[in-house]
């Protein structure tokens, strides 16, 4: 989810539990979990507007070679299958599957 977007859905989260909306009715009229807008709702202004989500912008996770390799060949594979599921979760697990080992990060 783009920051704006997030940011947007944290304040219209706020605002309508202000207004005494429930959490689930807040949910569902944002597309979101209940569990989120209970999280968005107990945060202060100055959390709201931060996304502190994911990897710092232009930084990115830097891995053995091997591990790349083995994730790319991983990603390749499930694309070919037509697998509905080929997020970072699902290629993880299967590298773990696969190799018996835990993905290494290289520093």
């Amino acid at each position: 989810m783009k920051k704006k977007l997030l940011i947007f859905k944290r304040k219209k989260a706020k605002e309508l539990h202000e207004k005494g909306w429930s959490n689930r009715k807040i949910a569902h009229h944002l597309l979101a979990s209940k569990d989120s807008v209970g999280k968005w709702i107990q945060m202060d202004e100055n959390e709201i507007s931060n996304d502190n989500r994911g990897w710092e912008k232009g930084k990115s996770r830097r891995y053995t070679p091997e591990t790349k390799e083995q994730v790319i060949k991983i990603r390749r594979d499930l694309e070919k299958e037509d697998s509905y599921f080929i997020g970072s979760e699902v290629v993880k697990q299967n590298y773990e599957n696969q190799t018996g080992k835990e993905v290494q990060n290289h520093m």
